[in-house]
């Protein structure tokens, strides 16, 4: 598969940006570069790249992995954003819990997480995010509920290091969340209330290519959370449980063929050469 020499050049600066990343209010991971290596990661959770041979170099981030219980993981992108809660912000991410042998029970879940403290939180029905620091908020995938919880699997929004929702819609889903063919897309969206108070509408949904769209949202108040004024860390955090289930992300893209690598490197040359010439 050939790919623009121009479309390399653009991932590959995109890729080397890092600190512009910083000012950033929209956060897509499902369009990369993301390489899942470079995360800060706590308990269980792996990353690795590989290439399998069908023409795509992937990325994947294992927060757990199918086959054992008893495991909670987290992963966090090592740049922090500078982010403006009196301004809209939007992440984009996909995310999948691998179908094994014998799923039996079904469980924990996981959550997108924005904090000022990466970390892993309790495991079981804590999501990895139960007692993450109190200046945090996070969108949960939740796929195990006890009586008087909602009915999993739900989606919900949780605040402070809780897992007790402020908001949850029940999918109605059962195990068919469990999908070893198509991942599900996750969005985390942001609209500020316009009144300079660093509060507004937060939004989580899901989607499936075959099995719909579900979300929630609550009202947040990023300055009494702590989070206004702080560097701000996105990233995963799941916990499994009893149940056996993994919980992954991952990003992929096409392998260049070689004459498109000498291309790029002949761009990145030139580009070289013009900023030599200017200075």
């Amino acid at each position: 598969m050939r790919i623009p020499a121009t479309a390399l050049l653009v991932s590959l600066l995109a890729a080397t940006a890092g600190p512009a990343a910083q000012a950033q209010q929209n956060i897509n991971l499902t369009a990369g570069p993301t390489d899942y290596t470079t995360w800060t990661l706590f308990g269980d959770a792996q990353a690795r790249n590989f290439t399998p041979g069908n023409g795509f170099t992937y990325s994947q981030l294992d927060l757990t992995l199918p086959g054992s219980g008893g495991q909670a993981g987290a992963g966090y992108a090592p740049t922090g954003l500078a982010l403006d809660f009196n301004q809209a912000f939007r992440f984009d991410f996909n995310w999948t819990i691998p179908t094994v042998a014998n799923p039996g029970l079904r469980g924990d879940g996981l959550t997108f997480t924005l904090t000022s403290s990466p970390g892993l939180g309790t495991g079981g029905s804590g999501l990895g995010y139960e007692g993450l620091a109190a200046s945090s908020v996070a969108f949960a995938i939740d796929t195990f509920n006890f009586v008087g919880e909602p009915v999993s699997p739900s989606v919900q929004i949780l605040a402070a290091g809780s897992v007790t929702p402020l908001a949850a819609t029940e999918t109605g889903l059962g195990d068919a969340i469990r999908d070893p063919n198509f991942q599900w897309f996750g969005h985390l969206v942001y609209t500020p209330s316009g009144q300079g108070d660093n509060a507004g509408l937060l939004a989580g949904s899901i989607d499936h290519p075959n099995l719909g769209s579900f979300s929630v949202q609550a009202s947040i108040d990023f300055g009494a959370l702590g989070l206004a004024g702080q560097t701000v860390y996105y990233g995963f955090t799941a916990s499994n449980g009893l149940a056996t289930d993994g919980h992954s992300t991952s990003w992929g893209a096409p392998v260049p063929e070689p004459q498109n690598y000498a291309l790029m490197l002949a761009g990145l040359a030139a580009m070289g050469w013009m900023v030599r010439r200017r200075a």
